[in-house]
C-alpha cells in the first residue's frame, strides 16, 4: 500500500485542478499514522468534519488495565497505575466534495477513522504517564483484518480485558515479548511479527488474509513510532505531543462510495484490534522492558464466513515443507 505524504497540503480548489492519479493517491488510499491531527491535505471542511467525528465516535469501547503491574520497577506509584485503552470508530460524509468524485464513480463518499487513545490517572503527556521517565515510548500497530476464526475468539467475555494470550496463544506472545519486541536500546524498532512461527496461525494468518470482496480500508502495514517526545532519540521533534485521553494513533479508511460504508464499518467495528507499546523501567540494578500487548474488538459480534482459509494456508506450506525435507532424507 502506497503510504501518504501528510506534509502535502491540498485545499478543495486545489483538489478540483489536481489530477485523478494525485485524488487517487491522497484521498483514496487508506492511512496509518502517529497523529491526532487532521491529514495535512484536507481542505478546511474536510478537517472540522474529522475533528467533530473524532470528538463523538460511532462507536466505542475502553478497557482498564495497570500496565506495569508486578514490573518489579523501582517506582511502586507506577505499578499500581491504572490506565485506560479506548478504540473509537468515526464516520463522516464529504457531501461538501461530491462532485470531486463523480468521475471516479463515487457517489455519497464517506470517511472512517480509527483512533486509540490511552489515558492516566496523572494526566499530562507520556513522559508523566511514566512518572518522568524519559524513556522511549514505542508503540507499534497492525493494520491488518484477521480472518473471521480468529477474530472470533474475542467475545462479550472479554470486554474487560486487554489479556491476548487465549487468542494469539502462549507460544506466540511469549515470542512476540522477545523476537517481537518493539524497543531495542533506546530505540523504537518495527518487529517481524508476521514472520514469527509461533505466530503462523494469527498475525501471519491476519497477514495472508484478505476478504472475499469489497474494497478493505487497510493499509496491510505493521508500523512503530516513538510516543515520547522527552525520550533522547525522538525523531517525531516536529510533532504534537500526546495528551492522556488523546488519539495516539489513527487508522483512515481513504474516502470510500457511500453505497459501502455499511460493510467498511462492519470491519472498523468488528475487526480485532492488536496494539503494543513497550518503554524500559527503572529496577534496582539498572532498566528493564517488557511490552504491553493489548487486543480488542469495539463490537463482539460473532463475524461470519469460513475463515480458516489463511490459517488452512499457513499449515499446508508448513505440510508441505516437511514432506520435502522428508523426501530429501529418503534421497541422500
Amino acid at each position: 500500500m502506497k503510504s501518504k505524504n501528510h506534509l502535502a497540503a491540498f485545499s478543495a480548489s486545489a483538489l478540483l485542478a489536481s489530477t485523478a492519479a494525485a485524488v487517487e493517491d491522497f484521498w483514496l488510499s487508506p492511512g496509518s499514522f502517529a497523529s491526532k491531527s487532521p491529514p495535512a491535505f484536507f481542505d478546511n471542511r474536510t478537517a472540522e468534519l474529522y475533528t467533530e467525528a473524532a470528538a463523538a465516535p460511532n462507536a466505542t469501547r475502553s478497557v482498564r488495565f495497570q500496565p506495569f503491574a508486578d514490573s518489579g520497577g523501582s517506582n511502586l506509584e507506577l505499578d499500581q497505575d491504572e490506565w485506560t485503552w479506548r478504540v473509537n470508530v468515526s464516520e463522516f460524509k464529504l457531501s461538501h466534495l461530491a462532485s470531486n468524485f463523480s468521475a471516479l464513480n463515487i457517489t455519497d463518499p464517506s470517511f472512517f477513522t480509527t483512533t486509540y487513545d490511552l489515558s492516566w490517572p496523572l494526566g499530562g503527556n507520556i513522559s508523566t504517564a511514566l512518572r518522568g521517565s524519559n524513556s522511549p515510548f514505542c508503540v507499534t500497530t497492525f493494520d491488518y483484518l484477521f480472518p473471521p476464526n480468529v477474530t472470533n475468539m474475542y467475545t462479550e467475555e472479554n470486554t474487560n480485558s486487554v489479556d491476548c494470550e487465549h487468542i494469539l496463544g502462549e507460544d506466540c506472545l511469549t515470542k512476540l515479548y522477545f523476537e517481537g519486541n518493539n524497543l531495542d536500546g533506546d530505540q523504537c524498532v518495527r518487529p517481524p511479527w508476521t514472520e514469527i512461527p509461533e505466530c503462523s496461525g494469527t498475525l501471519g494468518a491476519a497477514a495472508q488474509y484478505r476478504p472475499e470482496s469489497g474494497r478493505q480500508p487497510f493499509t496491510f502495514t505493521l508500523a512503530t513510532a516513538d510516543m515520547n517526545l522527552d525520550s533522547d532519540n525522538n525523531s517525531l521533534s516536529e510533532a504534537q505531543p500526546v495528551l492522556s485521553g488523546e488519539s495516539i494513533w489513527t487508522f483512515e479508511s481513504g474516502v470510500i462510495n457511500g453505497a459501502e460504508a455499511a460493510r467498511e464499518f462492519s470491519y472498523a467495528t468488528n475487526r480485532l484490534q492488536v496494539f503494543m507499546f513497550n518503554n524500559w523501567i527503572d529496577i534496582r540494578n539498572g532498566r528493564a522492558s517488557r511490552p504491553n500487548i493489548l487486543c480488542m474488538r469495539v463490537n463482539v459480534t460473532t463475524t461470519p464466513g469460513n475463515a480458516a482459509t489463511a490459517s488452512a494456508s499457513c499449515r499446508m506450506t508448513t505440510v508441505m515443507a516437511v514432506v520435502i525435507l522428508t523426501l530429501i532424507a529418503l534421497l541422500s
